[in-house]
């Protein structure tokens, strides 16, 4: 009896201990100063930072709108050019204005993520866009 028990807890902490192969790059934001009116902030990419094309990275924002959920837009080229990096709108956001909402995001190159040097993170709420926030500037290698 005791063996099939020390058994059952070696499978669990075995398979506690296997962790997702893609972690997500990038600080913690709990301390972030994440305080917003009318609009959206993001605090993440700061910028400087640099993040390879496949590399799955973090990005978060805080917003006080409610406007149908949030759209996360890899733009460069002086945001001329623009890559959609969700299949979905961000639904599950708190919205109180001071809250950071962190989420992991794949730089993904079939979704047509490209190497550049001034990349930016920019999230929007979708009804209401001229209420945007983007991140700082970042590079993103082969």
């Amino acid at each position: 009896m005791k063996f099939s028990h020390a058994l059952i807890l070696a499978s669990t902490l075995a398979f506690l201990a296997c962790g997702d192969d893609e972690s997500s790059t990038g600080p913690d934001n709990s301390s972030a100063d994440c305080s917003v009116t009318d609009g959206v902030k993001v605090v993440s990419p700061k910028g400087g930072e640099e993040f390879k094309v496949g590399e799955t990275i973090k990005v978060a924002f805080c917003s006080d709108m409610d406007f149908g959920g949030f759209g996360v837009e890899l733009r460069y080229d002086e945001g001329a050019k623009k890559v959609n990096l969700l299949d979905e709108s961000i639904d599950d956001a708190k919205i109180d204005g001071k809250t950071v909402n962190e989420y992991s995001i794949k730089l993904d190159a079939e979704l047509g993520v490209v190497a550049t040097d001034d990349a930016y993170i920019y999230v929007y709420p979708y009804s209401k866009q001229s209420k945007a926030g983007k991140s700082g500037t970042f590079k993103v290698k082969e």
